[in-house]
């Protein structure tokens, strides 16, 4: 069977840790799983120092399923990487949702952190930078030179132009974009945002159209 295993944490060299790649399912029990993963010039888990958080999903009939799982064993034979992982209780499902946004004019940088993955926070990542390209009140988008993916979780933290308020929100990366030959645009929807500052970026994004 084939799975996709998400794995965030840092890099010996402090910086974040994010991969994803599909590893086929050799072994299950009670405990724990076996899964592997066959690579062709460099063990890319080389690069690991600490892991934040492992998540396994897989679809049947359409669905997708995922749960957290840890992290047991891991050993490197020749050109495959054979990882041992705790089994999930439950898995959860999920669904997507889209919303438009609106260009900001300025380039406006924000501060962004690896928290979790699909709404649910259980890490707390390296931070790293990049600039808004557009927001409302659902969403936003921002371009980076740091490679992530979805449906990472992230922390956003930033201040808009001619806004007095500071932002820290949660959101989840939804679609992933190429933004230059070394940079990505990812579009994330907020997560549990209060009523109140939906309600500012709101009034924000329509005085911009004006």
């Amino acid at each position: 069977m084939s799975i996709s295993l998400i794995i965030v944490g840092k890099t010996k060299e402090g910086l974040p840790f994010c991969y994803e790649d599909n590893f086929t399912l050799q072994q299950v029990n009670a405990e724990q799983m076996v899964t592997t993963i066959e690579f062709h010039t460099w063990n890319p888990l080389e690069q690991l120092q600490d892991i934040g958080f492992i998540e396994i999903s897989f679809r049947e009939r359409g669905i997708l399923y995922y749960a957290f799982v840890e992290l047991l064993h891991q050993s490197v034979s020749q050109a495959v990487c054979s990882l041992t992982l705790s089994v999930p209780h439950e898995f959860r499902t999920f669904q997507n949702r889209r919303a438009n946004r609106i260009q900001l004019d300025a380039r406006t940088p924000l501060t962004c952190r690896v928290i979790g993955v699909r709404k649910t926070a259980s890490y707390q990542g390296e931070a790293f930078s990049g600039f808004i390209h557009d927001i409302s009140a659902v969403g936003l988008s921002f371009v980076t030179n740091t490679r992530i993916f979805y449906p990472l979780f992230l922390e956003l933290s930033f201040e808009l132009p001619d806004d007095p308020h500071s932002y820290v929100l949660h959101g989840e990366i939804v679609r992933v974009s190429n933004y230059a030959h070394d940079s990505y645009r990812f579009a994330v929807e907020f997560r549990d945002i209060p009523e109140a500052t939906a309600q500012l970026i709101n009034e924000y994004c329509s005085r911009a159209q004006l």
